[in-house]
């Protein structure tokens, strides 16, 4: 006699089953009610008509937050949820300017074969003038070789040459009318200019459109200040000196060196804990006032290591070193003019030395010439032969 024994296994699930990918509700409350409810083999129909509910739930709350969101919206402005009509009003701005443009095209005339035939023409002139002065320069080149000649001339020549001086008279008119116009050039850039224009006149008419509708807006509601966050100076502030500040200091305990210009060398001593401002704190979050006060202007402070207290200091001592350079200068030039005189002073003393030297050469040239024509004398004559 045989026995066996077997543990009862658990079914396996199969493997095509996937888990429940249900998204939890907002409302649990509803859907436990709704679960409640529900048999454990409800149709698909049942499960339709819970999620309809859990859905219309759902909506329902999120519209009653935003309806209370666009009421308090509304109260200020009461246009801040018209998008059709803003819309509209764009729309009717785009459908004006392409009603101008299809008016336009109807109205359109031949753009390039009225620019070509007036060109051609003017070409067929400018061959003709072209020809008339090498005739002209040909006959002055002949002189009076045929001056004694008869001439010819057609009146189909007359008319030719007619039609030439008349279409030089008006090209002149037509220069002189657009010199005084100042009329549109033509080429790439009248092309671009024309067309940034028409774009420029499109977005206008636009913001026309735009403008005419919050036009009527009215704002309501209280309109608050807007806050002043400037700094101003105190008008009764005036910033220490090198030699006060380095008293307190000293006065602390701290030792501080001043220079030859009594200014602190290294101003890290007088640092303290916290913050080191060079000005008291002046911040006022008032309301903005429509009237400017004009504050008087005060001495820019410098705070660097090593440099003057003030603006004011740093231009007394630039100062002083002009000063000091201009009497430097005033020195040089009466020294030099001193020396200038001096100079000439010689140069008159050499002269009359040099008159006296002359006087000199002159005398012994006098005396020379007395003893030639005192030997010239003693000397017998000469017979002649």
């Amino acid at each position: 006699m045989k026995l066996s024994f077997s543990l009862p296994t658990s079914k396996s699930k199969p493997v095509g089953s996937a888990p429940s990918l249900k998204r939890p509700a907002a409302f649990a409350s509803l859907d436990d009610e709704a679960t409640e409810d529900a048999a454990p083999t409800s149709t698909s129909e049942k499960t339709k008509v819970t999620t309809n509910k859990q859905l219309i739930a759902q909506n329902v709350g999120m519209s009653k937050g935003a309806r209370k969101r666009m009421e308090a919206e509304k109260q200020v402005d009461a246009s801040v949820f018209d998008y059709d009509e803003v819309w509209d009003k764009m729309q009717e701005a785009k459908a004006r300017q392409k009603e101008s443009k299809e008016q336009e095209f109807k109205e359109r005339k031949p753009k390039y074969i009225s620019n070509l035939l007036s060109t051609a023409a003017t070409r067929r002139l400018d061959h003709l003038r072209a020809e008339e002065k090498m005739m002209q320069r040909e006959r002055a080149m002949e002189g009076d070789e045929f001056a004694d000649k008869e001439t010819f001339v057609t009146q189909a020549y007359k008319d030719q040459m007619a039609e030439v001086r008349k279409a030089e008279e008006e090209e002149r008119r037509r220069d002189e009318l657009q010199k005084k116009k100042g009329g549109p050039s033509t080429g790439l850039a009248h092309f671009y200019k024309k067309m940034l224009d028409e774009s420029e006149q499109k977005h206008e008419q636009t913001v026309a459109a735009m403008a005419e509708q919050s036009t009527t807006k009215v704002v309501k509601g209280p309109q608050g200040p807007i806050p002043n966050l400037t700094i101003s100076k105190p008008p009764d502030y005036t910033p220490k000196s090198d030699i006060e500040l380095a008293r307190i200091a000293k006065e602390h305990g701290k030792e501080v060196e001043l220079n030859e210009d009594l200014q602190i060398v290294d101003k890290r001593e007088l640092l303290s804990a916290g913050l080191n401002l060079s000005a008291p704190n002046t911040r006022r979050l008032g309301l903005r006032t429509a009237i400017k006060k004009v504050e008087s202007e005060t001495v820019q402070v410098h705070t660097a290591v090593g440099s003057a207290a003030s603006r004011q200091e740093i231009n007394e001592r630039r100062m002083h070193e002009i000063s000091i350079q201009m009497e430097e200068e005033r020195t040089r030039l009466a020294r030099e003019k001193e020396q200038r005189e001096e100079e000439a002073a010689a140069r008159v003393i050499a002269r009359r030395n040099d008159e006296l030297q002359i006087q000199s050469a002159v005398e012994r040239y006098r005396q020379r010439k007395r003893q030639k024509l005192e030997s010239a004398s003693e000397a017998p004559p000469v017979d002649a032969a």
